[in-house]
């Protein structure tokens, strides 16, 4: 088993997210995976997308006005997507990838057994993965990497710390 990625953990809003997208612009690598940034509508959080990294294709993770099947909080999961893009983008990695990228293995994603299964087959492999953790995941993923925890005040710290890792 690999030990060699990184994940990013933190209260919801403390720039989890943000400090990841600043971290695949700054590394210099080549980087695969997916990134879940927000769907606003009129300034509020509606929903949650699914971003692939490489050719920016989108779908919706979660919406609050899916009102069928799994929902954390006021969000419906969009299982049909979840599945496509964990089997269209983590399931084909380009051949040439340095570091894979996952924002985020939280709640949401759980829900789909494929995505579970295909994100511990991407940590046993060789290739180093950077990924947002939800704070409640921490013990089921710990095993796999160092756990970074992102606080009020430790952001730039952090931020010099991983790129270093993984530059």
């Amino acid at each position: 088993m690999q030990d060699n990625s990184i994940f990013i953990t933190g209260k919801p809003r403390s720039g989890k997210s943000t400090l990841v997208k600043e971290l695949v612009a700054e590394c210099g690598k080549k980087v695969a995976g997916l990134r879940t940034p927000e769907i606003r509508r009129n300034g509020k959080r509606v929903g949650f997308c699914l971003q692939d990294i490489v050719t920016g294709e989108t779908g919706v993770l979660a919406h609050i006005d899916i009102k069928e099947g799994p929902k954390v909080g006021k969000y419906g999961v969009c299982m049909e997507d979840l599945e496509r893009f964990t089997e269209l983008f983590l399931n084909n990695l380009p051949e040439d990838t340095e570091l894979v990228v996952i924002d985020e293995i939280g709640k949401m994603e759980m829900f789909s057994e494929n995505f579970v299964h295909t994100v511990e087959n991407v940590l046993k492999a060789d290739i180093p993965v950077l990924a947002v953790l939800h704070r409640d995941l921490v013990s089921s993923y710990k095993e796999y990497g160092k756990v970074y925890r992102l606080e009020r005040g430790n952001y730039e710290e952090l931020k010099e710390r991983i790129l270093d890792i993984i530059k």
